[in-house]
C-alpha cells in the first residue's frame, strides 16, 4: 500500500526510506483520522446527552485537521493522489507530457520548500504560545506540519527527477489496446 507507483529509478535504499516514511506519514495520517471521528462523535454527545463536558475534544479535533492534511501529503505526491491535470497524460508527445509533469512536480517540490520555511519558523518562534485548553505549545502542533511539507518537497523533488531522467507517469490501467498494438 505505501509502495511506489513504479520503481524503475529509484535505488534499494531511497526506496526502503520511501516506503518506511510512507508507513509514518500514513499511521499520522490514520490516527488523525480517528481522532476527529471519536472526538467529534464525543463533542455531539456532550452537547445532546447529560455527560460531563470536555474542553478539549474541540481544540484537538482541529489540530487533528491540520495534521492529517499535512501527514500525508507527501505520500499523495508520490502515490500520484494528489490533484493534478490528467489530461496532458493523454497527449501523443510524450517529450511534452515529460516536460508538464516535470514542470508541474517541480512546482509542488518548490511550493513544498516555501511551505517548509514558514512551518520551521513556526515550531522554532511559537513555542511560547500555549494552546487555549490545553496549555501544549503550538510548536508541538506545528512539527507534524513540518514533517509534511518536508516530505513533500523530498518527494516531489524525486518524482520530478524520476520523470525527467525516465519519462512520464503512465498509468497501467489507461493503456488502451491501440497503444499495446502499436507496441508490438
Amino acid at each position: 500500500m505505501t509502495e511506489l507507483p513504479r520503481q524503475r529509478g529509484t535505488s534499494g535504499g531511497i526506496r526502503r526510506l520511501l516506503t518506511v516514511l510512507g508507513v509514518i506519514e500514513l499511521t499520522l495520517g490514520s490516527l488523525s483520522l480517528v481522532a476527529i471521528l471519536v472526538l467529534v462523535f464525543h463533542q455531539a454527545l456532550q452537547r445532546y446527552l447529560p455527560i460531563d463536558q470536555i474542553a478539549w475534544t474541540g481544540e484537538v479535533a482541529r489540530f487533528s485537521l491540520v495534521w492529517l492534511t499535512f501527514s500525508v501529503a507527501g505520500w499523495l505526491v508520490t502515490a500520484r493522489g494528489h490533484i493534478a491535470l490528467e489530461i496532458v497524460d493523454t497527449i501523443p508527445r510524450p517529450q511534452l507530457v515529460r516536460a508538464v509533469q516535470v514542470f508541474a512536480l517541480v512546482i509542488v517540490a518548490a511550493t513544498g520548500a516555501g511551505l517548509t520555511i514558514e512551518a520551521w519558523a513556526l515550531v522554532t518562534t511559537q513555542g511560547i504560545i500555549k494552546s487555549p485548553v490545553l496549555r501544549l505549545p503550538m510548536s508541538w502542533v506545528y512539527m507534524p506540519v513540518l514533517f509534511g511539507a518536508a516530505s513533500t518537497t523530498v518527494r516531489a523533488a524525486l518524482a520530478a527527477w524520476d520523470v525527467a531522467r525516465h519519462g512520464p507517469w503512465i498509468d497501467p490501467s489507461e493503456v488502451d489496446a491501440e497503444t499495446e498494438e502499436r507496441a508490438a
